[in-house]
């Protein structure tokens, strides 16, 4: 009798591996995207990589060390997904939080769905910008009047980026503004209020992905009816040189339709939180009537907003 009993116990335990085995291999992987995550174990074992597929059964995940490994649900505590997040050197580096854009400049790169940021510079501009789409987004602002009277600005930023598989990004875009300024009447003369209506269409390149990028873009002013007939040009480029610590450059070099040529240089350098970011530069105006260096402080600073990351169903 204990033959019979020990061959069918047997027989089941190979029937429920093979079955597993079948789950891991009919997962369907061709709509997961692969992700960084860190898998917990209940023997206190961390494997960090980038999780290629899961499961009811369990989950693989590429490690840098190990290679692909396939762990049983049963041996996982929790899987955290870490979203743009990667491993260097074995430490965990949190996505860049401010990728889209330099100082004022945007980059091609987009905001994912949903995704956004506050900015604010000087303490009086004020804006928001959030991914409409994976491709569109949408950001406004207004610059922070603290007679409030007398004048006020707002503006707008749509931005339309398009999808790219590679490391080259192109982006349309404009920076619609409108103010008024209004004459109090105080030095004898009419009240009145003038306004202004204006900004500036651009397309925009952009090389690299959100942790080193460069941008070169191209743009027209027009206000009032009319337009320029001169791009005004802009070069920008940021890297992450640390897990904290990255360098900015945004340049504009402006052409008139008459006159000489003018540039706007700036650098500075952006410190890194994972939700937030700060930013402290230098502006030089350059050009041939300037015949001394002069160098603006500028400082502003970026909340980022949007989804969480998402556990996996089930792992806890």
């Amino acid at each position: 009798m204990k033959t019979p009993l020990l061959f069918v116990l047997l027989l089941a335990g190979a029937v429920t591996t093979t079955a597993q085995a079948q789950i891991f291999e009919n997962a369907d992987t061709t709509s997961f995207k692969p992700v960084n995550a860190t898998v917990f174990l209940k023997d206190g074992t961390q494997l960090r990589g980038t999780l290629l597929s899961e499961s009811l059964v369990g989950v693989t995940i590429k490690t840098d060390n190990l290679g692909e490994i396939m762990v049983t649900r049963d041996k996982i505590e929790r899987v955290d997904k870490l979203g743009d997040g990667f491993y260097r050197n074995g430490n965990y580096w949190f996505a860049n939080p401010n990728s889209t854009r330099y100082f004022f400049a945007p980059s091609a790169l987009p905001l994912k769905k949903g995704e956004g940021y506050y900015q604010n510079a000087y303490l009086l501009i004020n804006s928001a910008s959030v991914g409409v789409t994976d491709q569109f987004t949408m950001g406004g602002g207004f610059v922070l009047n603290p007679l409030f009277r007398g004048w006020g600005a707002g503006f707008l930023t749509p931005k339309y980026s398009f999808p790219s598989q590679s490391n080259v990004t192109l982006g349309v875009g404009a920076i619609l503004v409108g103010a008024y300024f209004r004459n109090s009447g105080i030095f004898g003369g009419n009240k009145e209020t003038n306004t202004f209506l204006g900004g500036i269409g651009y397309g925009t390149v952009t090389f690299g992905d959100k942790e080193r990028n460069g941008t070169i873009g191209l743009g027209w002013g027009f206000g009032n009816g009319s337009v320029s007939s001169t791009p005004t040009i802009n070069i920008s480029y940021m890297t992450r040189v640390g897990r904290r610590v990255g360098l900015v450059t945004e340049n504009w070099i402006i052409i008139p339709p008459q006159g000489d040529p003018g540039a706007i240089l700036s650098g500075g350098i952006r410190f890194f939180g994972e939700k937030m970011s700060v930013d402290v530069a230098l502006l030089s105006p350059v050009s041939r009537s300037l015949d001394i260096f002069i160098a603006y402080p500028y400082v502003d600073f970026v909340v980022k907003f949007g989804p969480k990351n998402k556990r996996i169903p089930g792992a806890d």
